[in-house]
This record gives C-alpha cells, structure tokens and sequence, in this order.
C-alpha cells in the first residue's frame, strides 16, 4: 500500500472509463476488467481528482463539506487514495510529488 504525504499531488489515471450514476461513481477497471462503485463520499473524492490536486487539499475540501474528526478523515482519506493508487486508477501528477515509499 502507497503512503501518501499532504503534499502528494494526485489525478485521475488517463485510461479509467467512469459514470456517475447519481450521488455515486462507477469505474471500470480496464486492467482487472472490473468494476468499483463508490458512494457520495469516494464521488467527492474522485470528482476533485479531475484536476490534479494534492492530499491536504482534498482534505481540507472535505472537512469542509462533511462533518468528521479531522484524525479520523485523515486516515481514511489516505487509505482510500493509496487503494486508488495501488489499483492505478489514481497516479501521482508530478514526479516530484511527494510519496512516502
């Protein structure tokens, strides 16, 4: 699993295939030829990642947005994107983007 630093700058990868379907996303996997639906909230996340951004930006857009322990969002927030990254479906914008090996 990739541990993302707040300065880690992200973006959707350039082969994903996506819908949304309402509040929600569904992404087509075209390397593993599957799919992932996520709810309102990973909608949120993989909207802002339309344009390059970084992990402290997300977060702060949603503890804006949502109410939660900034602890709690945080944690949850990085493991849900390292997951992205793990699957590319989500890479690193820059190759001085900050990630934690």
């Amino acid at each position: 699993m990739s541990r993302l630093a707040e300065g880690t700058r992200l973006r959707l990868a350039d082969e994903n295939v996506w819908s949304g379907l309402g509040d929600e996303v569904v992404i087509l996997d075209l390397a593993s030829s599957s799919y992932l639906g996520l709810d309102d909230v990973g909608a949120a996340v993989w909207g802002a990642l339309a344009e390059p951004c970084t992990v402290g930006e997300l977060e702060a857009r949603l503890a804006a947005e949502y109410e939660v322990d900034p602890a709690e969002l945080g944690r949850d927030l990085r493991s849900f994107l390292s997951d992205l990254v793990d699957r590319g479906l989500v890479v690193l914008d820059e190759e001085d983007s900050q990630a934690i090996p």
